[in-house]
């Protein structure tokens, strides 16, 4: 082991987003003198997919709107019939009482005339989005900082460690001196995201993605390497983007009744699914696009011109000032006005994520995998269509779990074999194995993804 520090904790958190924050948080209410660690490649109050906040929840259960079951079924709709509803169901249950707490902490949720929290329809049925308003990430940042939490920015988590067949922590890379760090717990939570950067965007940007870029899948490498069983794969994502600006937002369009259009002006959505038209599910939507494209009706765009001024104001406080403020810039730059203009979008690469899909961990209604001692929360997490409600659900439920267990430290984890492995790893990427640059072979591997893996799939093909 040499000079290698070793950290102990009785809870490790693997991810600094909104689940690992969450766990973070709730661990702390718990068990205050539990010893939580938290391991964040980039730093707590900017990373993971919801960096600065979001213009809306998507999935609240508010008493006398809707209910759980009406919830449940509006998501087998979305996930095509394939749907084990146990995580979604302790989404829903819960999905309230985050509002309020995250109402108490600082979050902003605009009132209607009546005092009521203004809800929209997102799903194909049922009304389950909340505006929201503030800067989340920040609050939630603030929220870990006042707890006794030890937090380690800057380390990317490389690889778990076991002690028999439980887990027993893990090792990362310190970014900042260069060198590993050990860190070893009874309990392990692994909030690392899903994999955007698998498909390659038509801009050809290896950062230009819909999810997050910076989650590459690595907690489910991690995690399968450890022996927890995975679902969903085949299940690859792909969603409408503004052209040229990545990353999501136009649910934001959808739920306030912008129309998809054609390159003939035409509101093509009548011809697929002439009821729900843009509120379809997802895939509908998306394969509506892919067909007015491939028929030569392009460019497809969203339209706002028919919006009153006080929608199209909402739309853009939510996006521009709450969401993602760059692209107020991109529109300024464009020319672009909701009032007059049409927002071209086209399909953004293929990713994976458990919550904008079905890929993810198996794991049961506390967020506990197959593997002893080894959580899963957030995007790595199969929690279909739970979005950023589904991860901090998640990530309290296996807080609550880990302090309900207070499972005895590891006497014995296998440090040994795992730091001669990364060792091994970071001097084998050192001589350049790969016969290219990280970004050359990056390139590649996601160009043979658009045309092997990315839909429609075939045998010959896979």
């Amino acid at each position: 082991m040499g000079n290698i520090e070793v950290v102990g904790a009785d809870f490790l958190i693997l991810g600094g987003g909104a689940a690992g924050c969450m766990a973070a948080i709730r661990a702390a209410e718990l068990a205050p003198s539990m010893r939580v660690v938290l391991v964040e490649k980039a730093e707590i109050s900017r990373s993971g997919a919801a960096g600065r906040g979001m213009d809306a929840l998507n999935n609240v259960v508010i008493p006398g709107v809707g209910s759980v079951d009406e919830y449940l079924e509006a998501v087998e709709i979305v996930a095509d019939g394939v749907l084990e509803p146990t995580i979604s169901r302790v989404i829903a249950e819960r999905s309230f009482s985050l509002l309020q707490r995250l109402e108490a902490w600082g979050c902003e949720f605009p009132r209607d005339s009546h005092g009521r929290y203004m809800v929209g329809s997102f799903h194909p049925k049922g009304r389950f989005l909340v505006e929201m308003r503030g800067d989340l990430k920040k609050i939630l940042a603030r929220r870990v900082a006042s707890t006794q939490a030890r937090v380690y920015n800057r380390h990317v988590a490389l690889t778990l460690l076991r002690e028999g067949d439980h887990v027993a922590g893990a090792i990362a890379l310190d970014l900042k001196k260069g060198s590993l760090r050990a860190f070893t717990a009874p309990a392990v939570l692994l909030a690392m995201g899903g994999a955007a950067r698998i498909g390659l965007p038509n801009t050809g940007y290896l950062h230009g993605t819909f999810d997050c870029p910076w989650c590459n899948g690595e907690a489910w490498r991690m995690g399968f390497q450890a022996g927890a069983e995975l679902t969903g794969f085949e299940y690859t994502a792909t969603s409408p983007m503004t052209r040229d600006f990545n990353g999501p937002g136009l649910s934001t369009f959808i739920r306030h009744g912008a129309w998809l259009v054609n390159g003939l002006g035409e509101r093509f959505m009548e011809r697929y699914d002439p009821v729900r038209m843009e509120r379809a599910p997802a895939g509908v939507r998306a394969q509506a696009i892919w067909e007015e494209l491939r028929s030569g009706r392009g460019p497809v765009a969203f339209s706002c011109t028919h919006l009153p001024e006080e929608t199209i104001r909402l739309i853009e406080e939510g996006i521009f000032e709450t969401e993602r403020p760059t692209m107020r810039d991109y529109f300024a730059r464009k020319g672009l006005d909701l009032r007059r203009d049409p927002v071209e979008v086209v399909m953004s690469e293929v990713y994976l994520c458990g919550g904008h899909g079905l890929a993810g961990f198996v794991a049961d209604a506390f967020g506990e995998t197959r593997i002893r001692g080894l959580y899963a929360a957030g995007d790595c997490l199969a929690n279909p269509y739970g979005f950023l409600v589904g991860a901090m659900v998640m990530g309290e439920v296996v807080a609550e779990r880990v302090a309900s267990r207070r499972e005895l430290r590891p006497w014995r984890p296998e440090l040994g074999e795992g730091l001669a492995c990364m060792e091994e790893t970071l001097a084998r990427h050192k001589r350049g194995a790969l016969g290219a640059t990280v970004k050359e072979f990056e390139y590649k591997f996601r160009r043979l993804v658009n045309e092997y893996v990315a839909p429609p799939k075939s045998g010959a093909k896979l």
